[in-house]
């Protein structure tokens, strides 16, 4: 038997945590629930899933789980985590972790309490570009960071003026991009070079309004932001996510004592002293995501990799680089940080 699941959540958990738990060999997925009446029953029919429920609570009471994935919006992960540790299940929380570090820290004293696992979804720790550029750090061959450059780009921002005013797009519920795209960028930094002790930043909401059930309303959360911050151990960064790029590609640069670093797409390349000349830097092979969905195929080699991670420290393992809530604390804490 695998290690038995239950998904909250008919949009990205049913979209894409689905899919991969439905091919994991250490999974069995059992149940789904969701808010919207009916939903969960259509998407678990669809998927084969022998149990729906339109109560989560119902689902975490009824299914002898193991494991709980919540995908849910940001505002109710405190409560769905919260029950089901106190249930005796584990927890998978998606991110952005809460909605403010009061909240992220009263989910990981019941996990404490009840000695169960809980784990937060940064599944792009494992993407091979970002595994060999901790590998490359650990190996010191850049020397001592000095400065991190990152700006993230994307050219999203006619799609996201037609999106609906959901809550995605409502601070209040804990939306935005800081809070979608920045706390994998922030999880990631703390991977690669511990901790930031200071941080300073910018929101932006460069769409104010959106489709709602009774015409235009007023959009709350940030679609763009700018974070500079300075890392405990020494060497500062800058950050930004850029909605509205035509033309570019994400681009990362790292400057050390002995070296740079600079990944752009996937196309990771480092000059080390004393040539000071650019090699490619081959990466580890992704996995065979040709029999996945063409839409979700980036997600699933990072996705499929956590839960493998997941399932070996169920087990009783210590992986690598596997989040936990000891993680979101430290990113949530960012994140309160810069909304201030």
């Amino acid at each position: 038997m695998g290690i038995r699941v239950g998904i909250i959540g008919t949009g990205y958990g049913a979209k894409v945590h689905a899919p991969v738990l439905l091919k994991h060999p250490d999974y069995e997925w059992v149940a789904l629930s969701g808010v919207r009446p009916g939903r969960a029953r259509a998407e678990a029919e669809r998927l084969s899933i022998p149990h729906a429920f339109d109560d989560w609570k119902e689902m975490i009471e009824a299914s002898a789980l193991d494991l709980v994935v919540i995908a849910s919006e940001p505002m109710v992960h405190a409560e769905m985590t919260i029950a089901a540790l106190e249930a005796g299940v584990h927890v998978l929380c998606e991110k952005p972790p809460a909605l403010n570090l009061d909240e992220v820290k009263a989910m990981k004293r019941v996990a404490d309490v009840q000695d169960r696992h809980l784990f937060i979804n940064f599944e792009w720790r494992y993407l091979p570009e970002r595994q060999m550029i901790k590998r490359i750090l650990d190996e010191g061959s850049l020397g001592d960071v000095i400065h991190v450059h990152w700006r993230d780009a994307r050219g999203m921002l006619d799609r996201i003026r037609e999106a609906e005013n959901t809550w995605l797009w409502k601070a209040e519920r804990g939306g935005g991009m800081l809070g979608a795209v920045g706390s994998h960028m922030i999880d990631a930094l703390h991977h690669w070079f511990g901790d930031l002790q200071t941080v300073h930043g910018q929101l932006v909401r460069q769409i104010k309004t959106r489709r709602g059930v009774q015409g235009l309303e007023e959009s709350t959360a940030d679609d763009s932001f700018m974070i500079l911050g300075m890392f405990q151990k020494g060497g500062t960064c800058s950050v930004q996510f850029i909605s509205s790029a035509i033309g570019v590609e994400p681009r990362l640069e790292i400057f050390g004592t002995k070296g740079t670093l600079v990944l752009e797409g996937n196309s990771l390349r480092v000059a080390t002293t004393p040539s000071a000349e650019f090699k490619d830097v081959d990466l580890p092979e992704r996995m065979d995501e040709s029999g996945f969905p063409a839409a979700i195929q980036a997600y699933i080699h990072p996705q499929w990799t956590l839960y493998t991670a997941i399932a070996r420290a169920l087990a009783g393992e210590k992986p690598d680089s596997l989040p936990d809530f000891d993680d979101a604390i430290r990113v949530q804490s960012v994140l309160d940080q810069l909304r201030k």
